[in-house]
């Protein structure tokens, strides 16, 4: 290589490095100060959508409904196979299609006429392409339940573990701070402030109260009504708005 060959690469990469450094000065300012950025820039580049699921439901019935029977007989209209891994009065465990559900049922309900009932679903693995149809395998199940039993004082509480990356939500929270200066960590935010809803047009009332939890390790979705619940669930995961 001639010395005049050699400038003109030498010149070409001085020329080009004050754009190079400016663009990455950019992209960083952009990453720590604009929660859309930095989630488009997880959602383009990271493989962070694959995630375990912990749900738990919890209700009150009338005492004098037979729910075991009710509740085998949804599951079985649903998904047709069911193994019932452990069977206790008051406590039983069934594995069907992707879920494992643990059903605990409270006989303490001698001062009222209605007993509580809690509902676990444990450890289901949902990938950016299954999520979707999870969650809405979960509302045809909930809604024919609901349909059957008269189901009072509901409550849905949704724990989504990231399997492949840390916590995206948490890594937004604490990038300023860094990681190894925080031991425990807990933030509520409405999930609208994530998706173009909240940046394009009003969002709706019922949306208000559509919060997230972030946590270290997870993030949680609390809400009475399992729409909610899927809803968030899906713009977390998919963030769409």
């Amino acid at each position: 290589m001639d010395v005049v060959a050699l400038f003109k690469i030498l010149k070409l990469i001085f020329t080009a490095l004050p754009w190079v450094l400016s663009i990455g000065a950019l992209h960083q300012f952009l990453y720590n100060k604009f929660p859309k950025y930095y989630f488009f820039f997880v959602k383009r580049f990271k493989k962070w959508r694959d995630t375990k699921w912990k749900l738990t439901v919890s209700f009150s019935v009338h005492k004098d409904i037979d729910f075991f029977s009710s509740l085998e007989e949804v599951i079985n209209e649903i998904y047709k196979q069911k193994q019932r891994v452990f069977n206790l009065k008051n406590k039983k465990q069934y594995e069907f299609a992707d879920y494992t559900l643990t059903v605990q049922y409270d006989l303490d309900f001698s001062e009222g006429e209605f007993v509580n009932v809690e509902l676990l679903f444990g450890n289901i693995t949902a990938t950016k392409s299954t999520a979707v149809e999870k969650l809405r395998n979960l509302r045809r199940f909930f809604n024919t339940l609901n349909s059957r039993i008269d189901l009072r004082d509901e409550n849905y509480s949704m724990r989504i573990y990231f399997i492949t990356m840390k916590n995206p939500f948490y890594g937004l929270m604490i990038q300023r701070l860094g990681s190894e200066h925080i031991e425990y960590f807990q933030c509520v935010f409405s999930i609208n402030q994530l998706t173009q809803k909240a940046f394009n047009k009003r969002v709706e009332q019922q949306e208000v109260d559509q919060e997230l939890t972030v946590f270290k390790d997870y993030i949680a979705i609390n809400h009475h009504n399992y729409d909610t619940i899927e809803d968030v669930t899906r713009k977390c995961l998919l963030l769409e708005g």
